[in-house]
């Protein structure tokens, strides 16, 4: 006999068969009868139709192809290179293919990190609203959850492009940012945390020193999240600032200069975590590092609320995402688990 929910034998004496199989091969979308409601009492039934293909297709892929790819990735995190093969000071972080393959599905196939901002990501021909995003996102999640974070920051970061960059900042950066092609793709960065201005920000210590029409930026940041990202979203304390969270600007600091040089900081090294594996994160020295001011100095941390807001209701729709995820596991074991002559889900709780 066969399962209609996982293709594998429902009963099994064997050995083998005693344990009760995972979700490997569902498709995720299918299955979620309570994500497909709320879709059709929520999301414009035009645009639910268009969707459908698009959700069905990614709920295939979360629950196959994508969650294999995401078990590899975990398995085999970035790894950070000082110096590039003539000994060099290029500082590059090394992923495995299978991450690689996973951003090409959620950056140049899903277009997960643009649909929300510009026309034509799924073939829709304006931006898509948040509930879109977010019930994509919700199914990416339950695969792979590492690589939502270089999506998301760059989905925001875009924001703040748009809010407070310059007509020339625009042309240069928000196109490639927004791209699908991953041979032009700009991906963003978040760069934060510092050791004494962590949640409190307003100790934060990088100065930002005025050089002509743009920044240089000195002192280290110690939790950059997407490390390597093209774009980099960051607040530093402009000389002569007011001291706490009033005194911080908002700087947008490229990783490449536009003559393809490295910018003047570097990658102490990457952080060794417990979750999100498979994407880089590190601790960065500032070495007077090119950057572009956004918008008013004095509102730094009130623009830059912006991009963390929009990453709040990302991790929101994320973390419903891994709970449907263990919703899905746990009703597959409680199908398949026979204890006491019958399956675990026909006991009394």
């Amino acid at each position: 006999m066969t399962s209609t929910l996982s293709g594998k034998p429902a009963s099994d004496n064997t050995a083998a068969g005693l344990v009760a199989p995972d979700c490997r091969g569902m498709n995720f979308y299918r299955i979620d009868g309570g994500l497909r409601d709320l879709l059709d009492l929520h999301m414009e039934p035009r645009l639910r139709a268009a969707m459908e293909p698009h959700l069905d297709r990614l709920g295939n892929l979360a629950g196959g192809r994508l969650d294999e790819l995401a078990e590899i990735a975990d398995k085999h995190p970035p790894v950070l290179h000082s110096r590039d093969r003539f000994g060099r000071d290029e500082d590059w972080v090394e992923f495995h293919p299978a991450y690689r393959e996973m951003e090409r599905i959620g950056f140049g196939e899903f277009g997960l990190h643009a649909m929300a901002h510009r026309p034509g990501v799924l073939g829709w021909n304006k931006p898509l609203p948040y509930i879109a995003k977010y019930a994509f996102q919700y199914l990416f999640v339950q695969a792979e959850f590492g690589l939502m974070c270089p999506i998301s920051v760059t989905d925001t970061g875009a924001v703040l492009v748009e809010n407070y960059g310059s007509d020339d900042l625009k042309a240069r950066y928000l196109g490639r940012m927004l791209s699908q092609n991953m041979d032009e793709i700009f991906k963003g960065a978040q760069y934060m945390t510092e050791r004494a201005g962590g949640s409190d920000l307003g100790n934060s210590a990088v100065v930002a020193k005025r050089e002509g029409d743009f920044w240089r930026l000195y002192g280290d940041k110690w939790f950059c999240s997407a490390v390597d990202g093209d774009v980099v979203l960051l607040l530093a304390r402009p000389e002569g600032a007011s001291d706490g969270s009033k005194g911080l600007g908002l700087f947008l600091m490229p990783r490449r200069l536009e003559n393809g040089a490295r910018n003047s900081y570097r990658i102490a090294r990457l952080k060794d975590k417990f979750g999100t594996r498979s994407m880089a994160s590190g601790e960065v020295v500032l070495e007077g590092a090119f950057a572009y001011q956004l918008g008013a100095l004095d509102r730094g941390l009130r623009q830059m609320m912006d991009m963390v807001n929009l990453s709040r209701m990302s991790h929101g729709a994320r973390a419903a995402g891994m709970m449907r995820r263990c919703l899905n596991e746990s009703m597959q074991v409680a199908r398949h688990r026979t204890a006491f002559g019958k399956p675990i889900i026909e006991h009394p709780l």
